[in-house]
């Protein structure tokens, strides 16, 4: 584990001193879980998107590559 500081503003604080008394936790333990619980659930929403979008070239038969290129104008993917 690192350790780091951060400042709080007022509001922020105030509310975590309370759920701090409310739960027996400490500030810095309920700023680990709120961030943990944010990342998870930004990656639950990634991995969902990703999900969705699978195999949403799997009807091509052109390589990406070429159908790119073939797309652009110029040479500026010519080192693809």
């Amino acid at each position: 584990m690192k350790r780091t500081q951060i400042y709080l503003d007022e509001e922020i604080y105030q509310y975590l001193k309370e759920e701090s008394k409310k739960t027996g936790k400490s500030i810095s333990e309920l700023i680990r879980e709120k961030l943990k619980k944010e990342i998870n659930q930004n990656k639950e929403n990634l991995l969902k998107a990703i999900k969705e979008v699978a195999g949403i070239w799997s009807y091509q038969t052109e390589d990406v590559k070429d159908y790119i290129k073939s797309m652009r104008k110029g040479k500026r993917l010519d080192n693809l």
